[in-house]
């Protein structure tokens, strides 16, 4: 286990996109030394050796290796013996190049999904902890001060009891790419962006889906307005009832021409929570007035900040642990299944969703608290 004073070993997973920003960001730190990555194509690879040599000033040319091949990655694994790898792959690849890497020893951040289906997510968990490996995930917002401050609020119970949820996510999401491939991507906006939204909403909460009444379609326009064939989910609407008896609505539309928007409303029997940008606490029967917030001390700065603090022993908590997975995968597979019902707008109960995988609520209750103990947040 590298210490306080080490370099941290590195290995990258599919450096392409996303991939290669989340790779630049564990490169520019001093602490930390990227020694291969691995991709399907080359000129990914050299995409990222141009970013590297252009972004990080101590960076050596050509001093990552190139490991390039769809079974590359254990190759990498196995030579290269990273104490940290980063999993950047296409969605459904997240779960076998995960297991692979906790199997090697290796210490992993994956970017969301962890998994796209909950059996999986769970099966990752249990390795990670069995093997007591940090597993961190891609959620980004429960770095940020408008998402910690909600949370530690409803913690202290400012609103009193959640009881009614409005999420809303609008972004010019066509499924370019990989992304619109199923084979890879395993759903669309509402597997990919509509992921953050629906992780966000349960961090905050704590609460666990109970039902999922909604609809999804494929439903994608040009500029001009015609509408052009798509094989993922674009748009998804639900109405969903947590395990608290709390109702709302997840909006994920990538059908827009607006941009990127997102809002979060969280109303209690005490107040409300409005964020948007930024966060507003309206108390019940009052005006609207700007949450007060002290970010805790000691509390990583980022997803990568997070996994080499853990790595190196100077944070014991994650805040991006892969119970985040298991829940975001639980709401996201009744949200898609809900989609693929045989009526216009179907209802999923999330108990036979879980079920299906070999688990249940229980079980799922009692791993969240299991990882409590081990500050797995």
């Amino acid at each position: 286990m590298p210490d306080k004073n080490s370099v941290v070993r590195v290995g990258i997973i599919g450096p392409g996109g996303a991939g290669r920003g989340n790779t630049l960001a564990f490169a520019t730190r001093d602490d930390v030394e990227i020694v291969a990555a691995v991709d399907n194509n080359e000129r990914s690879l050299d995409a990222l050796e141009k970013g590297l040599r252009e972004r990080v000033e101590s960076y050596k040319q050509n001093s990552f290796k190139y490991y390039v091949g769809e079974y590359e990655f254990i190759e990498m694994l196995n030579k290269e013996a990273p104490d940290i790898v980063g999993v950047f792959s296409p969605h459904s690849l997240h779960d076998i190049h995960v297991k692979y890497a906790l199997r090697a020893g290796c210490h992993v951040l994956v970017e969301k999904p962890m998994a796209n289906v909950v059996g999986d997510a769970i099966a990752i968990t249990k390795i990670a902890m069995a093997n007591d490996l940090h597993l961190v995930g891609g959620y980004q917002r429960h770095y940020e001060n408008i998402y910690i401050a909600a949370r530690q609020a409803i913690a202290a119970g400012l609103i009193g009891d959640l009881q009614r949820f409005e999420v809303f996510l609008a972004q010019r999401w066509g499924g370019g790419g990989w992304r619109g491939d199923p084979r890879f991507s395993g759903g669309g906006q509402p597997n990919d962006s509509g992921r953050h939204l629906q992780d966000i909403l349960l961090w905050m909460t704590g609460l666990l889906p109970k039902e999922v009444h909604g609809t999804t379609d494929m439903k994608f326009e040009d500029e001009a307005g015609n509408v052009v064939p798509k094989s993922v989910e674009i748009n998804s609407y639900s109405d969903v009832t947590m395990d608290n008896g709390a109702t709302g609505t997840i909006t994920i539309v990538g059908n827009t021409l607006i941009g990127f928007e997102e809002w979060v409303i969280l109303e209690g029997d005490e107040g409300t929570l409005k964020i948007k940008g930024d966060i507003q606490f309206i108390p019940e029967g009052g005006e609207a007035q700007p949450l007060e917030f002290q970010r805790p001390e000691g509390y990583p700065h980022n997803k990568v900040d997070q996994i080499v603090g853990l790595v190196k022993g100077e944070y014991d908590a994650n805040y991006t642990s892969g119970i985040n997975g298991i829940r975001t995968s639980w709401l996201t597979n009744s949200i898609l299944q809900a989609g693929k019902g045989p009526d216009e707008r179907n209802l999923v109960n999330c108990d036979t969703v879980l079920e299906q995988e070999g688990y249940n609520r229980q079980f799922v209750l009692d791993f969240i608290a299991e990882g409590a103990l081990r500050k797995m947040y």
